[in-house]
């Protein structure tokens, strides 16, 4: 289940609501939506609760938040672009510019995702 989290879905409404049962929850935005980092920052320590909450990027423009979330939580972050409202290469060069390694970019960019939302992973047929 992919939810836009923030000011009118916090991450004490979605804990209540939606985090803890038998499915994966994505929030969006990191929970903070629009650009609140307590909210942001309330939603990263969630992760430390709930095993089958993740985070997406988009419209996230904190670097503290977004390397915070990578380092403590490595796959547990998915990148979103906010596209179209935004332009998808301000949201590509905002994660590649984190002081974060290769491997962290890798599964923000692409292996968390494939890992949760099986339409995502490669099969292995020929």
């Amino acid at each position: 289940m992919i939810v836009r989290g923030g000011v009118d879905a916090p991450p004490e409404t979605l804990a209540e609501t939606l985090l803890g049962r038998s499915f994966p929850v994505i929030v969006g935005r990191f929970g903070g939506h629009p650009l609140n980092r307590s909210l942001m920052d309330e939603m990263i320590d969630l992760l430390e609760t709930y095993d089958d909450c993740y985070l997406e990027t988009s419209f996230v423009r904190y670097r503290e938040q977004l390397e915070r979330a990578l380092l403590e939580h490595p796959d547990r972050v998915f990148f979103g672009s906010g596209a179209p409202a935004c332009h998808p290469n301000v949201a590509v060069m905002e994660i590649l510019t984190l002081d974060v390694s290769e491997d962290l970019l890798r599964r923000a960019f692409s292996k968390n995702a494939c890992r949760v939302i099986d339409s995502l992973a490669q099969k292995g047929e020929p």
